[in-house]
């Protein structure tokens, strides 16, 4: 196990990055941390269903909290090596902290997309029930990227939209299945010289 190893993955809601980062911490065989995680158990813990919702019910304050809370775990994993990170915010955090990563990932997908992933994912069989699930999906998506966005912005001053300033490698894989974006990931990193 290589203990230097510091992989960052991060991504909006449903462009495969959960996905991609546990294919990519079996791969290398290190843990793989979820910063996505703690937030909902959060959500969950103060009665919450989906984390949008507690995103936009909660207190400002409370969200900024406990955003530093899972940032500042996030740094002690990182400085320990032998982890991937799974973050929308890390890969900017380190950058702009100059924390040394072996690779910053960015993926992404079209909204409608990632609209239709997630719906998959649920074996609906009514096709109008289904229609109406991929449209609210849409929505709810839509409206977790603009909160995202204000929270790092005002955190971190980091530019949500341009994720090419932060990461060493941005991939939109619309057209793409899992083992695709897997296989490109692991073909740039060992272009960088990264192997097991």
């Amino acid at each position: 196990m290589n203990k230097q190893l510091l992989l960052v993955i991060g991504g909006p809601g449903k462009s495969g990055s959960s996905t991609i980062g546990k294919m990519l911490a079996e791969n290398f065989n290190v843990e793989r941390i979820y910063g996505g995680q703690f937030f909902r158990e959060e959500a969950q813990k103060e009665g919450f269903v989906s984390v949008n919702d507690f995103l936009e019910e909660m207190p400002e304050e409370e969200i900024e909290r406990l955003d530093i809370s899972v940032d500042e775990k996030l740094r002690k994993y990182a400085k320990r090596g032998s982890v991937l990170i799974e973050s929308k915010t890390f890969a900017g955090i380190a950058t702009k902290e100059n924390i040394s990563c072996t690779a910053k990932i960015w993926l992404d997908a079209d909204l409608k997309v990632r609209a239709q992933r997630a719906v998959d994912k649920q074996d609906i069989k009514n096709p109008i029930f289904k229609a109406f699930r991929r449209y609210k999906m849409k929505r709810d998506l839509l409206l977790r990227y603009k909160i995202d966005k204000q929270r790092y912005k005002k955190l971190y001053g980091i530019d949500y939209d341009h994720p090419g300033k932060y990461n060493d490698l941005v991939v939109n894989n619309s057209n793409q299945t899992p083992e695709e974006t897997f296989n490109l990931i692991i073909n740039f990193l060992k272009d960088a010289g990264i192997t097991k």
